[in-house]
This record gives C-alpha cells, structure tokens and sequence, in this order.
C-alpha cells in the first residue's frame, strides 16, 4: 500500500534546474548515488507497465520537461541527511517552511507529535500530499497528512511541484504538490538501524527499519513488505539549553513611559510581574484611601504557607541598551515565562506498509496495498496559569487570606484584588497525542494500442486521533473553590450549591497550600477524538492519439470520486466550556467531490533555427462538491528550447483550496481576555471559534516563469532560476475577537458585528458571554519570489564529486485581513496601526505553534550548498545552510522604519533577528559486499558548530535549530 503521505515540498529552486536538464528519452542517466542531487527524469524502477509518473504532468512522458517546476528526490538523497521522517528532510529545502513540526508545536496541544508540510509559508492545509499519485487519508479533520505515517524505509523517490497543480491533481495543490513513490520492486531485504543523541545528552532517538521484496508466479507478481519504528525522547525544558535560560520575551508598557520609550522592546533576564509560584496581588486594588498615595497591596507575594513577601519588580536600564532585570525569593531570577514548557516534544511511531502486484495477462496489473501507522507524543506544557487581575479575585472575607494582608484592605476599604498565580500545585498540563491510520487500496492497471496507459482504483482509509489532556482547571469548580469563607470556623465554598455538590475550599495563598481534596475537586482531563473517513474511486487514461510534425501529442483524461467524513466527541466538562482552555465539541460532517479532468501536451516546434524544441501544456478539470458546489481550474503553459542547453519555461493556473471538515463543522472555545468595549473593563470571556457550513473554495492564480542552462560546453553543469507569484482570494480566516467587540460598541451595541458577540445590557452596563470568531472567505494571500539552482558534477581522483547550490529569496508574502483597515495615524501624525494590508516577508517570529495557516517563518533568503565526495567504498558530504534573518514582528515599527515614533502603540525596539549558517557533515562507509548486497556503516552530525537559536530565541521557531549539535551513528544492511 503507498503508505508515504509524503511532503516533499522541494524548492523549487531545485526544483527547476534539475527538471529542467534536458534527458532524452532514449538516454541511459548515471545511477543515482549519494552525491548525486535531485534530478528531475532521472532513471527510476518503471512499474510493470513501463510507466514513469511524473508529478508535474499526469500526460507526461519519459524525457519530457513540463512547465510546471519540478524536483524529484531519490531515496539517497534522504539517506545521505540521515533523516529519519520525511517532514524533517523536507524542512531543511528552502522553500518549505516549518509550520508544525517537533521543534515548532510543544506550545499547542492538539498539535503536538504531528509533522506536515508547508511550502512557501501559505499554510500546510494549501500543500497537496500524494502517495503513489493517490491522496492519504488524512490524519486531521483540517486535511493534512500527518508525514509521520510514511515509513521512510520505502521511499523511491519524492516528486515535488512548486507551483499551482488543482487543474492535474484537485484541491489543496495551491502552493504545489508532494508526491511520495513507493519502492514497490524491491528485490531482497534492507534494514537501518540508527541512534542518535544530542551533545548536551537529550533528544536521545533510536530507530529500526525494515524492508523485504521478492517475486514470486515466475515475476508474474512481486510482494513488498516494510515497517519502521522510531522513539525520540525530545527535550524536557528550555532550561536545558544556554539561550532558553537567557529568558528572551517582549517587554509592555502597561502605564506612563519616558518620552523615548517605545511601548515595548524584546530583552533578555526578562521574568514575570502578572504571576508567581505563591500568587502575587495584581491591579488597582480599589484603593480608597487617598491618604497612603500608593496602591499599598502593590508588590506583595506569597510564599510557602501564605507567608507575606515583597516582590521586586525589578527595573529597565536604558531603554536603548535594553536590560530588564527582576529579582524573586525564590531564586535570583524572576518566574519564567516559558516555565514548564516543553522545549522539543518527544516523539514515537510505527509504520508498516505492504504491496502486491500481479500479472493477470501480458497488459493488465491487479494491485493491493494496505498500510498502518501509529503516531504521536506525550509531552508537557506550563501549569495552569493567573495573569491577569480579573483571573482570579479575592474577596476581603476569604477564608484563607493572611491576617497581615486583611488588615491592610480593612485600613484602607479595599473589598477585593486580583491574584496571579502558576498552579504548580496541579502539576503541569500533560498531554497524549497519538494518531492511528490505516489504508487499502486495491486497483488494475495496464497498456493497450501501444502507447495508451490505464489504471482504476478503489481506496479507503480511517484515522484517529486522541487526546487526553491532565490537569487542566475546571473553571466553575476552581472559581467555587478559591471563593471561600468560614462557617463556623470551618473553610466552605461560598457558594450554596456548589457546596452542597461537593465543592472543596481551596487555599490559592502560597506554594504547596492547596489540599489534594481541593486539586481533585478543580481539575480534570479533557478528552477529545477525531475520526477521519476516507474513500476514493478514480480511473485514468493516457496516450498518444495522434502526432503532429514537431512529435506525438499526449492526452490524459480522468474521473474522480471522493468522500471525506470527520467526526467528534469529547468530554462533558469540554461540552460546557467548563476547562479554563480547549473545550472542543462533538461535531460531525462530510463532503463528496465529483471531478474530471483533462491534460494534454502539444509538441509545435522540434528542430528549428528559433526553436530546438517548443511544446505547449494545458490541463483543465471540472469539480463539483455537495457542500460549495462546482468549481474550475485549469493550467496553460510552455517550454521553448530556442538553442541547446537554454530553456525557457512559464506557466500560469486558476487553483483551488475548498474548505476542510473541521472548517465545516468542529467547533472549539476557549477562555482569554478582553477589553470590554463598552466600558473599557478588562475580563476573561468565552470566545468561540466557530465553524462555517457556507464557506466557498478560496481561489488562487499562480504565474511562474524559469529559465534553466545546461551548457554543452560544461558537461555535469546545471543552473535555474524560476520566478512565482501567487495570489489567493478568498482566504478562509476569522474576525478577530477583539475587533470584533470593538466594532459592536462602536456601532452602539447593532449592527454586523453585534451578531457575534452574545451580550445583555446596555451601554456601560453591557455584560459580555461569549465572542463568536466565525470562519468566512474574508483574506487575500500574495506572495512573490525567486527560487534558484546551481549543480556541477565531475570526475576526481579515486570517485566523483559534485557540488550543489540552491535557494529561495521570498520579496513578498502580502497578507490582508479582508477587515479593510487603513494605515492610522492620530492628529500629530504618529502611526496608530499598520492596517489591514501587511507584507509579512522578512518576518522570522510571532510564531504560533500548530498553527495551520501562519505567514511567519519567512526570511527573505534562504540557501542551502553542499559539496559531495564519492568513492566506490566511502562517500562524505558537507552541507552549509543559511536561514536569513529578519524582524520579529513586521506589524510592528521599529528604527528601521521611516514611521517609527517611540510615542507610537505600535512601536518596538530589538525587533531584528540576526541570520544563521548551519554546518552538517554526514560519512558513509562499505564495510563489506557488493553494489547490492552490503553493509555500510555511516555517521552524521548536524549543527557542526553548535550555532544557538538567534535572539529572541523564545519568540521564533521552527527554521531555527533549537537542539545544537547533535550526532547520529547507524548501519544499513541490503541483501
């Protein structure tokens, strides 16, 4: 079964120069080798009819080069890195982004232990993964493949096209396509067995592969069986790294600030003055005694027992030279941020796969695949959390309230104050992730009238993903428990009911001083399962029917029909909103696509002064789905070979992203804070993120133009560049929340916005519910750039090198919130927002983790060079990788900025983020045997120089290597 949901999301950069080397159709190309890069057509096991896929062009043949860039990746390729999951390899091209991997999502924990890709920073629900050239059923209610699933023992080869592809392969191809080959001719056994460890001693990860292939009914058929098993460990804390302990965070102004001051800059020795481990007294305290002139509960903690302590709130040196320091009883630094957080999340999965084919006649195939996977993490993230004055509030006659502390409120009328507070007492939020798959396919494929091919299939496939979260606060319990009084010298609940229904008192005053009854009694775990459905019928037919002078025209048409169900349940407590976070809801939905294509390749020139070769591209199909309805897409471009060794190439496409099950249907809710617009009040309030059954496809138009030289005069030399520009329309997105109130209060309580905010009252006395950030085709997406190649191969004494070059320079990721906004500035000319319409090039944090559409992680450039040496007994490679930096946040002002003003809201210092350069070295070495029959012993070590992630280390993520240097010894078997 092609169990390879596999994101091989090349550069393009790549991508173009190695699709655009000019193979014949009767060349015989040299075996790929380690050294070798990818190569577009290079010679790869044909299926049993002779067919070569090629991702790009589903009417392609052997030696043609279509328009669409191209990057194939051989199985070497991914073995020379040592990678042992697909997404990892994929995320070091550079033109993949790394929106959810383990280094980007510990923060999310309906994310964690998932690996997708995402090309070009558009999102990974925009990236179509194919196996075989057949969809995976997908790990997620959003749509994506979880690249986890796919044993990477059995990969041939990943086909990647960096452009538009709805028209050949249907939605989700709007920044391209990954295509994952199975090996399904393996001739005899393969195994890999790998460990690798960091050199701080963590991220310890162990893997074991195997593989089997072997004919049988006279090589009337061919069986193929593998698995694969990997365990990393992940990294417990940002604590285990010199550059976590750094604690880089964003430092606000919350109050008055000198007249240089901007209202926030990044620093290092930053803590937090909103929480503690005991509780720390926040807000105004209603002060009602003008006498004292302070807030005279300002600056109180609470230590072991309730003891009452001062806190230092430590100070900012020099705004420009940027250095907040505070200081806490209990250590010489403040509470981290980042306290408790997972730095890498551990990792484990199993994948088996197994294919058979067979010969029914000289022309007919029957084929069967079925494979099974098991992914995911247990990891941890921060305790639950107090930050602010409205979380938790104090009423004077609390039962546990320090004396010391009631005697200042009863001097000075003060009835109540906010507490912020980290709940280590409960133990860290722990999470389980695992997702399991499986899939069948079973189809017939074969050859008639000489040039015509045909396959039909059926598939189906079911994932499941579940997940437990512990120790997450009830909040109705919780908010019972710590307003308690006495009764009759006794700590009870405040409230009547409650009490009656078990309710514990619960001390909030101090580390340790919560009872276990109370914990029990505010806690809970959330649990959560997401079903996936999957089922899909397709046939396809390709050939040539007739020729003109210039060469055979290629036809390929076909059918599909697919349907995709997902479904929810949850907990009670979710159902109620009762968890301070998650709250997901049972939800079911499905969606059936009825679709047909049609491809066709037109030579118009072969031979000619101007024209050494010209061929013409186009594809359309027609889509039509239950929940949107139809839609079309279609593809025109063209290759011209005007001189040997120089070929132009341009396409341009209408593609289609069509909303997913869980933008359907699945709801979730969570708590945060908001301003209430109507009165200025900060509180915690319900926001509902809300599913829309009336959404519509987002529509993209994608524009690519390359270039690609092969001199005659420089044999094993190759160079690219290839220009894109996308635009989406469409966008599926949601109205942010607090715009959301805003604009309700702005329009008197009516109106639009009203309708999303669940609200009693008027005016000043509006009581907020909930906010509902409902899913509309609200955004426009654009983005521009260049990918590029370089690739030279030649002889040396003893072996062959080859070296390699290749990259992506992003000019424009151009995103609008569809709200409208214009660029504001106030009646002294000073900037107020950047608006609706921003340019998120250059942009390298503001990461959110598990986030499926997020437009950061985009540094203009980024490049990747590697220089190769093979020999018949050994082989070693160095590579250099350059991540670009950028700004941290470019909704931001920074100096930089011609609109900087420090008096700005929007202003902020240390927004830079310095680039970084990565060495990795990787060696292999033939023990012993032949071409086929070996062992080969091999190393690697990644992050040569141990580089740290670049300052604020804790605001980026993902293109940032976050483990140092780490190395890795294994062995390979073939026999």
């Amino acid at each position: 079964m092609s169990f390879k949901g596999l994101l091989c999301l090349s550069a393009a950069t790549s991508a173009i120069a190695l699709s655009a080397a000019p193979l014949a159709a009767q060349q015989t190309a040299p075996t790929p080798t380690p050294a070798d890069p990818p190569v577009k057509t290079a010679p790869v096991p044909a299926d049993a009819t002779g067919d070569i896929v090629v991702t790009a062009s589903r009417a392609g043949r052997s030696g043609y080069d279509a328009p669409t860039p191209t990057t194939v990746l051989n199985a070497a390729t991914i073995e020379q890195r040592g990678s042992t999951n697909v997404g990892d390899f994929l995320n070091e091209i550079p033109a993949f982004r790394p929106s959810q991997s383990v280094q980007t999502n510990p923060q999310q924990n309906s994310g964690a232990g998932q690996t997708y890709a995402d090309l070009r920073g558009l999102g990974n629900i925009r990236t179509l993964t194919l196996v075989d050239g057949r969809r995976h059923v997908p790990s997620a209610s959003t749509g994506q493949v979880d690249l986890n699933l796919i044993p990477t023992i059995l990969v041939e080869r990943i086909e990647v096209v960096t452009g538009g592809a709805s028209a050949q392969w249907g939605s989700d191809a709007v920044a391209g396509v990954v295509n994952v080959i199975l090996d399904k001719k393996l001739q005899g056994f393969k195994a890999d067995l790998s460990l690798g460890l960091s050199d701080k001693g963590d991220d310890f990860e162990r893997r074991g592969a195997l593989a089997f292939g072997t004919s049988f009914a006279e090589d009337r058929g061919h069986i193929v069986v593998g698995g694969e098993y990997v365990q990393s460990d992940g990294i417990d804390s940002y604590l285990d790294r010199a550059w976590g302990r750094r604690s880089d965070e964003v430092v606000s102004y919350t109050g008055p600030r000198a007249a240089d001051a901007p209202s926030r800059f990044y620093s290092s020795g930053v803590g937090s003055i909103t929480f503690t481990k005991g509780g720390i007294i926040l807000g105004a305290n209603a002060d009602t005694n003008p006498a004292n002139g302070v807030d005279v509960l300002r600056g109180i903690q609470f230590g072991p027992g309730g003891t009452v302590l001062p806190y230092n709130y430590g100070t900012i040196v020099g705004v420009n030279s940027i250095n907040s320091t505070a200081s806490s009883p209990y250590g010489t630094t403040p509470l981290s941020i980042r306290d408790g957080l997972q730095l890498v999340s551990p990792l484990k999965r199993y994948t088996a796969l197994g294919h058979v084919d067979y010969s029914l006649t000289d022309g007919v195939q029957a084929f069967a695949e079925f494979g099974y996977g098991r992914t995911g993490a247990t990891f941890h993230s921060p305790p639950v959390r107090d930050s602010s004055a409205t979380g938790l509030v104090i009423k004077r006659d609390n039962a546990f309230l320090p004396a010391a502390i009631a005697t200042i409120m009863d001097a000075n009328n003060i009835k109540s104050f906010g507490l912020g507070r980290q709940y280590d007492d409960f133990g860290p939020v722990r999470a389980n992730n695992y997702i399991e798959s499986a899939r069948f396919v079973a189809g017939l494929k074969g050859t008639f009238g000489g040039s015509y091919k045909w396959d039909a299939y059926y598939q189906t496939g079911r994932s499941q993903f579940d997940q437990q979260v512990a120790n997450l606060r009830i909040e109705p319990n919780f908010q019972s428990a710590a307003d308690s009084i006495l009764v009759g010298g006794v700590a009870v609940c405040r409230d009547p009911v409650a009490r009656a229904a078990g309710c514990v008192a619960l001390n909030p005053f101090g580390a340790g001083s919560p009872s276990a009854a109370a914990i029990a009694y505010a806690t809970g775990t959330l649990f959560y399962r997401v079903v996936n459905n999957e089922d899909v019928a397709a046939a396809n037919l390709s050939g040539e029917p007739f020729s003109t002078w210039a060469g055979p025209v290629s036809l390929a048409a076909g059918g599909e029909y697919r349907r995709e169900a997902s479904s929810g349940v949850t907990d009670k407590i979710s159902q109620t909103n009762g968890f301070n976070y998650g709250n997901p809801k049972p939800f079911q939905g499905s969606f059936d696509v009825k679709e047909g294509y049609l491809e066709t390749i037109v030579p118009l020139a072969k031979d000619l002064p101007f024209a050494k070769s010209l061929d013409f591209n186009g594809a359309v199909r027609f889509t039509n789905y239950s929940t949107s309805g139809s839609v079309t897409t279609y593809k025109v471009g063209a290759t011209w070979e005007p001189v040997t060794g120089l070929r132009l190439r341009a396409t341009h496409s209408r593609d289609i992203r069509a909303p997913n099950n869980s933008e359907l249907f699945s709801v979730t809710s969570t708590r945060g804070t908001l301003v209430n617009s109507f009165n200025g009040s900060n509180d915690q309030y319900t926001i509902i993120s809300a599913a829309s059954p009336t959404l519509k496809p987002e529509k993209a138009d994608t524009t690519t133009a390359g270039v690609v030289f092969t001199p005659t005069f420089l044999p094993g030399f190759q160079a690219s560049i290839d220009y894109y520009d996308i635009k989406i329309n469409g966008a599926i997105s949601a109205y942010n929340a607090q715009l959301i109130l805003d604009n309700c209060a702005a329009a008197g309580g009516t109106g639009f916005f009203c309708g999303f905010v669940d609200k009693t009252g008027t005016g000043t006395a509006t009581v907020i519910n909930s906010v509902t950030q409902q899913l509309v085709n609200l955004a426009s997406v654009k983005t521009r750039g260049i990918d590029f190649e370089a690739s030279y191969r030649f002889d040396v004494p003893g072996g062959r090198a080859t070296a390699r070059l290749f990259g992506t320079y992003t000019k424009n990721l151009i995103v609008d919130d569809g709200l409208g906004i214009p660029v504001r500035f106030n009646a002294a000319g000073i900037i107020q927002t950047r608006g609706s319409v921003i340019d998120y090039a250059g942009q390298v944090g503001g990461f959110t983790s598990g986030s499926n559409v997020s437009y950061t992680n985009t540094p203009h450039l980024i490049m990747n060079g590697m220089l190769t040496y093979d020999h018949r007994l050994f082989s070693a490679t160095v590579e250099g990788r350059y991540v670009g930096g950028g700004k941290v946040n470019k909704a931001l002002v920074d100096p930089s900025d011609p609109q900087y003003n420090p008096a700005s809201p929007i202003s902020v210092l240390n927004n830079d983020v310095n680039a970084r350069f990565y060495v990795n070295l990787s060696a292999s070495a033939k023990l012993f045997g032949d071409d086929t029959h070996k062992v080969v012993l091999y190393g690697i070590v990644n992050n040569l120089f141990d580089s740290e992630v670049p300052f604020p280390a804790t605001q980026i993520s993902g293109l940032y290597d976050r483990v140092g240097r780490f190395f890795r010894l294994g062995v390979r078997l073939s026999y």
